[in-house]
């Protein structure tokens, strides 16, 4: 598949991230975020679970603030 096949393909979804406050390299994010809210669900405290994090995604506790704001954002579709 070529770039112009897999456009064509994804068309729709490509159009539709246009408009959205995210890019698609923040899909590297997603385990991220989906731990987070497990966390969060069980009850840890805030700073336990931003180091938590921060050391099992080798990235820092401002990224994680970052991510789980884009994350937690509603949009129109």
């Amino acid at each position: 598949m070529n770039v112009y096949e897999f456009l064509n393909t994804h068309k729709g979804v490509m159009e539709q991230l246009q408009s959205l406050p995210v890019q698609p390299s923040d899909v590297r994010y997603l385990e991220l975020y989906k731990e987070y809210n497990r966390l969060m669900k069980e009850g840890h405290k805030k700073t336990y679970v931003l180091q938590y994090l921060s050391d099992e995604y080798s990235v820092d506790e401002r990224t994680i603030y970052r991510v789980v704001k884009k994350f937690s954002t509603e949009v129109d579709i």
